[in-house]
């Protein structure tokens, strides 16, 4: 679908279904909205997965911070949640604000490392709870359930490769239930960090679709490890599938990177020869049955990304056209 087409069906989506009773009374925003909301959620200890799906009794309170962009409009709109990758927030998120603006939804940027004091986790130094950005999340959808300009009933999360695994993630019924959890209209996952890991519960998902954004030559976050994954659930039931944008790296979609055509890092860490599975409640390598983690031989060292015009822009008619469906279900 054509960028354009597809933007002037969300405008009309936005104006016409599923929306609030009491909109009438909302203030008309003549210009787009940017602010900056903070919200409660929880710090969970450990690395990554271990320990994996703790106890929220175990969390920490954390306020977080969301960066939120409403478009101009008369009336609460339907918006995206995104989860930025493992350097926090950068190109790749920031990026899809003005086109989603533009087509009359609303973005909200979580940081889920700042307040954590966090600077970059890709290279293994730095870490995260990965149920801790799950919460961020949740926790976002219900603060933009309070949001005067959103349409509470219309959210979608937005993953961006450590990010995408978030977005994934939250689509579980047992991270809803362990963590009070909001089902989305949909779950988004650019190139994400996670399809190496095989959960015992792969048909257990609430909420909407499943859809991947994944490039053919990504050699961080490999798509064969996303199409078997994908098989996996879809021989469950799920509705999950991958559009796949032939000879696109990783990060092919972050128009920041555009100055060189391919971009290379050393130190970051790449779960490309790695198959993790769940057993017993704990995420275990199996080649020797002993926790997963990054000092598994596995993991390695040294990655390519970069911007794909071409791949950027059939994702952007591909973003917008799943949109335009799942913010029409109401």
């Amino acid at each position: 679908m054509d960028t354009r087409r597809a933007t002037r069906w969300l405008v009309s989506i936005a104006a016409t279904a599923g929306l609030i009773g009491s909109c009438s009374a909302l203030t008309p925003l003549s210009e787009p909205l940017a602010e900056t909301i903070e919200y409660e959620s929880v710090s969970f200890p450990g690395r990554l997965w271990d320990p994996f799906l703790p106890d929220i009794s175990e969390g920490e309170p954390v306020t977080i911070a969301g960066h939120l962009t409403v478009p101009a409009t008369d009336r609460p709109v339907p918006a995206v949640v995104i989860a930025h990758g493992c350097g926090g927030l950068g190109g790749a998120e920031w990026g899809w604000v003005d086109v989603l603006a533009e087509a009359g939804v609303a973005a909200f940027l979580v940081d889920s490392f700042g307040a954590r004091g966090i600077t970059n986790i890709c290279g293994g130094t730095e870490t995260i709870n990965v149920a801790s950005p799950i919460v961020d999340v949740y926790r976002a959808a219900e603060a933009l359930d309070a949001h005067p300009y959103v349409d509470g009933s219309r959210l979608a999360v937005m993953g961006f490769s450590f990010g995408g695994r978030t977005a994934i993630w939250a689509e579980f019924a047992r991270f809803q239930e362990a963590y009070e959890g909001h089902p989305f209209v949909g779950y988004i996952a650019f190139y994400p960090s996670t399809c190496f890991i095989e959960l015992e519960d792969e048909g257990e998902v609430v909420g909407g679709p499943l859809r991947i954004f994944h490039g053919t030559a990504d050699d961080y976050t490999p798509i064969d490890q996303c199409h078997r994954m994908v098989d996996r659930m879809s021989a469950l039931g799920v509705d999950a599938e991958i559009n796949e944008y032939p000879g696109a790296p990783h990060s092919f979609d972050n128009v920041m990177l555009g100055w060189s055509p391919i971009h290379m890092s050393l130190w970051a860490l790449s779960p490309r020869g790695c198959e993790f599975m769940e057993q017993e409640g704990a995420i275990i390598d199996p080649e020797t049955g002993q926790a997963a983690g990054v000092g598994s031989t596995c993991v390695e060292r040294g990655v390519t990304y970069g911007y794909d015009e071409e791949a950027r822009e059939q994702a952007e008619d591909d973003l917008l056209e799943l949109l335009g469906r799942l913010f029409n279900e109401e």
